[in-house]
């Protein structure tokens, strides 16, 4: 598959774009958090929901309104930040680094307000749930993520290759709802897992992570299917074949992966044979056992 040249102009551009995406999605992700599940003293999934979680038994303490949980969020994710430094990559470091902050800045901008502004709490439950997760899907879709869960879910599918984000989150969120359910009333809980749950959805529609696509590569390199599984932990099938025209033999290699991995699975394969000739095809259904990472 071979693709137009890139510039540096173009290169800058796409960085551009992509970081602000990742200040876009803060905004979004605050404006659902602030103006729609906060005020109804209801919480988001996530490190922002123990931050919430934190915050209210600071309050109950205090006696008084703190509005503490972005620096709360803040001061949560300083060691996951290290971690996505040192154990992840820079690239998603710095991109993490900053959906963070647009999160924890636009939720000190915007202002909670002191009463629903929508009275209906299912509905604003879920038009709360469906705002984050489109806030936190542009962020992932920039590359970066919203810190917490997503930095240990990330870390630990580079390290384990059965752990996923999901997986983690799954776990990390039942743990929290099952503390705020011995702090708050059951009701709060009910619509609070109602927030994750839109959340979740819209994620899945906007998150790359869940396009699937089938990669096959054509190359005459050696040791190319090791160096796949080794650094992306995705199986390869393989096939021994011969070009039609020229006669010579070829190793066809064919691996199922999700769309955010395509930069990597090209990294690996020019690395090796930058003359290797590549086919992805996406939107495609995988059943069986197909490893969602995030």
């Amino acid at each position: 598959m071979k693709k137009g040249r890139l510039t540096r102009d173009t290169v800058v551009e796409n960085v551009v774009f992509k970081y602000f995406l990742v200040f876009l999605g803060g905004f979004v992700y605050s404006v659902g958090a602030n103006i729609f599940v906060r005020p109804l003293g209801i919480y988001n999934a996530g490190f922002v929901g123990l931050a919430q979680l934190v915050e209210y038994l600071l309050e109950k303490i205090a006696g008084r309104p703190t509005n503490l949980y972005s620096v709360i969020y803040v001061m949560f994710n300083i060691p996951l930040l290290i971690l996505a430094f040192k154990g992840i990559n820079r690239r998603f470091f710095i991109r993490t680094l900053l959906g963070v902050g647009s999160i924890a800045v636009f939720g000190i901008l915007l202002p909670r307000p002191e009463s629903p502004i929508i009275e209906n709490i299912l509905t604003a439950s879920i038009i709360g749930g469906i705002t984050t997760g489109a806030g936190t899907g542009l962020i992932l879709l920039a590359g970066g993520s919203s810190g917490g869960t997503d930095v240990i879910g990330v870390y630990l599918s580079k390290v384990k290759p059965n752990a996923s984000v999901g997986k983690f989150s799954l776990v990390f969120n039942l743990t929290l709802y099952t503390v705020i359910l011995f702090v708050n009333d059951p009701e709060v809980v009910v619509y609070s897992v109602i927030v994750m749950i839109a959340s979740a959805m819209t994620l899945d529609r906007i998150h790359y992570q869940n396009i699937a696509a089938r990669c096959m590569i054509f190359t005459k390199m050696d040791g190319l299917d090791k160096r796949i599984m080794k650094e992306t932990y995705r199986g390869v099938t393989e096939w021994e074949g011969r070009g039609a025209y020229t006669g010579d033999g070829e190793h066809i290699l064919v691996s199922c992966i999700n769309k955010y991995e395509e930069r990597e699975f090209m990294e690996i394969v020019n690395s090796l044979d930058p003359h290797a000739f590549v086919i992805i095809d996406e939107n495609i259904k995988v059943k069986g056992n197909f490893l969602k990472k995030l």
